[in-house]
């Protein structure tokens, strides 16, 4: 039988941003079981549902707009797949649009390659706005700018500039509020939280980085100077 693929766009906010990653799918799944809805599933000896997210948001991370690619069994009309599908869901994941996708369309996370996000920060002592932004452009003139990550193999090193495309900022009474894109991409990122830390350091600002908040704005697929939702044609074609 011909399956029918669906790309939903989506929030995940407030206490949803709670839900790890690996967790959400089953959430996706359970839902749409409960919709009624019959999925297509993977062959082998464990098969699992055809669910497939873009790039996954950390623990506590809200999004305002992700991508879920989902693989059905039969034929539905859109909104009645939305509708019974939102009806399932917690607070904080809202389906925003949906489309049908061909079978030929690439996966979310082989043309997601550009991210945007708003981190907002409290000031651990007062700041002018002048010594912000000298900050955010010294740290911006650097060419290599090394970041420490910790694992099970240990210590390891790695140059987060080449990831951070735009980086601004702006002081709001006793906050700061930063515009962040980066490249994402099979090769890694950089966590938004490493590029505050790293201005906080190298360019000596007080921030207070025990209260950070994070917003995933957007995630897109970058192509030839342009930037497109992974809902518009030209990212997936026709």
């Amino acid at each position: 039988m011909r399956t029918l693929r669906v790309r939903i766009a989506y929030t995940k906010l407030e206490e949803a941003k709670y839900i790890a990653h690996l967790d959400l799918a089953k959430v996706f799944e359970r839902a749409l079981r409960r919709a009624g809805v019959r999925l297509a599933y993977s062959e082998g000896f464990n098969p699992h549902p055809k669910i497939s997210f873009g790039s996954a948001l950390a623990v506590g991370v809200e999004g305002v707009n992700e991508y879920v690619d989902i693989e059905l069994m039969q034929e539905i009309d859109l909104k009645e797949i939305l509708g019974r599908l939102q009806e399932q869901l917690p607070a904080g994941i809202r389906l925003k649009e949906g489309r049908f996708v061909t079978p030929a369309a690439k996966a979310l996370m082989a043309v997601l390659n550009a991210a945007s996000y708003e981190i907002t920060v409290s000031l651990g002592l007062p700041i002018s706005e002048e010594r912000l932004q000298e900050g955010i452009s010294a740290w911006l003139m650097r060419s290599h700018i090394s970041y420490a990550r910790y694992s099970k193999k240990g210590r390891v090193e790695k140059d987060i500039r080449p990831w951070v495309k735009v980086l601004t900022g702006k002081i709001q009474e006793d906050e700061a509020v930063f515009e962040l894109e980066v490249e994402v991409g099979n090769q890694g990122s950089v966590r938004p939280e490493e590029v505050i830390a790293s201005l906080c350091d190298l360019e000596n600002l007080p921030l207070d980085l025990d209260h950070l908040r994070i917003k995933r704005t957007g995630i897109y697929v970058n192509y030839e100077g342009q930037k497109f939702s992974p809902m518009d044609h030209e990212a997936f074609g026709k």
